[in-house]
């Protein structure tokens, strides 16, 4: 009797283990490079989650796209030298991680890993993350990505983290808590090329609208968009004070020309801060207002209007990137926000200023310093800094050029102060 009762122990936990096992065991779908079955396939791999290894070529068609809602990790080949051999050809917002029904989110979203892929010829969004509690996005490649065409305006992007476009228009706002955790993305390559650079929104890199998130965007290298390469906006806090971006090491080349909307500078390199909520709390309340460092980056901004950087938050540092600018009315960096770092970097080629302070709706451009930045290899057609009306208090420290200053109470060391 006890040898029976201990045989069906043993095979009730062998049946448990072999339930586990199928539970959490890798899933490899290799690709038939045939819409009418490559989509179904890699959807009910993500529809049971877990691991799952794409092998081969994929084809998406036209529209074809996979809906994320639970914890997965999706992962392609490689080759020696770390290029994604694994392709996934076509579609629309390839892999798509939708908002819940019942908004705000009651519950955090899933946790969601996208690497080694390479996405050839995706409309609108080859990656967009509009529900989770964490992401890594690392090593994949985009190339051809096709505009979603609209009457004002064509829409691409790379990797889309948030909320934004996914809501309707005329009820769209921030969704406390449908974004959240550790957001990784390191080690992408995008060429974000399309033919209609100065009507299409292409970005590289996107992440608005989360809450409490760790960013770390590095060792990407972005190419050709025609608005902004990388882009962190109104991120809020999390209630317990969390959150922080770091935006490290990348390297960004931007289109020549882009969409002078919604401003008219364009198309730019790395931008951060506050803009859609600029005019409210979140930009100059400390308690929404997360840590943004910037350091190590380099950035051609080739446009006639770019910005090699755009500093829209307060306490933001800015140290060590290199900055370069090949047109007349380009501005390497322009700083709207307050107690800023604006430290060692080096700034060459031509444009109107190499640093602009300009305040700008609640941000005050006051109270930044401004050292040790490198302006030898620049020339500027207006001066080497440029403090605007109403930027106070600000600290400018060089070993040569002009500062042009039409502020108060700003300190100019170095520098030649003139006022016309």
């Amino acid at each position: 009797m006890l040898k029976k009762i201990s045989l069906s122990i043993f095979l009730i936990v062998g049946l448990l283990a072999l339930e586990v096992h199928s539970v959490t065991a890798q899933q490899t779908i290799i690709g038939q490079d045939n819409p009418a079955v490559d989509v179904q396939a890699v959807q009910a791999a993500a529809s049971r989650g877990g691991e799952v290894l794409l092998k081969g070529t994929f084809d998406f068609g036209e529209k074809g796209f996979v809906t994320i809602n639970k914890d997965v990790k999706f992962a392609g080949e490689k080759d020696n030298q770390g290029v994604p051999i694994t392709k996934i050809k076509g579609g629309f917002q390839t892999f798509f991680s939708p908002l819940p029904a019942q908004l705000p989110p009651q519950g955090p979203g899933p946790k969601i890993a996208i690497q080694n892929i390479h996405f050839d010829g995706t409309q609108a969004f080859p990656i967009y993350i509009a529900y989770c509690s964490g992401a890594t996005i690392a090593g994949n490649k985009i190339t051809n990505v096709r505009p979603f065409e609209s009457p004002k305006m064509n829409f691409s992007v790379g990797i889309m983290v948030g909320t934004n476009w996914i809501q309707p228009a005329a009820t769209r706002k921030y969704q406390p808590g449908a974004v959240t955790g550790m957001i990784t993305i390191v080690d992408n390559d995008l060429d974000m090329a399309n033919d209609t650079p100065a009507k299409t929104f292409g970005e590289g890199i996107f992440v608005h609208w989360a809450t409490g998130i760790t960013l770390q965007v590095s060792g990407n290298t972005i190419k050709n968009c025609s608005r902004n390469s990388i882009e962190a906006m109104d991120n809020y806090l999390g209630d317990d004070g969390s959150g922080s971006v770091v935006i490290r090491d990348n390297k960004v080349t931007t289109a020549t020309v882009g969409l002078p909307f919604p401003s008219p500078f364009t198309p730019n390199g790395i931008c951060v801060g506050w803009f859609l909520d600029g005019t409210g709390a979140g930009a100059s309340n400390p308690k929404q207002n997360m840590k943004h460092t910037i350091a190590g980056n380099t950035v051609r901004a080739r446009g006639e209007t770019s910005m090699g950087m755009w500093i829209g938050s307060n306490e933001v540092i800015v140290k060590n990137n290199q900055i370069i600018t090949e047109k007349q009315s380009a501005t390497p960096i322009r700083l709207i926000g307050a107690q800023c770092r604006i430290l060692k970097n080096k700034i060459e080629g031509i444009g109107s200023a190499a640093i602009v302070i300009a305040p700008s709706k609640s941000l005050t451009g006051s109270n930044n310093k401004c050292e040790d930045n490198d302006v030898s290899a620049f020339k500027a057609s207006v001066a080497e800094v440029s403090l605007l009306t109403d930027s106070k208090n600000n600290t400018v420290m060089g070993s040569g050029g002009k500062a042009k200053d039409l502020g108060i109470d700003n300190q100019i060391k170095g520098l030649t102060r003139v006022t016309e």
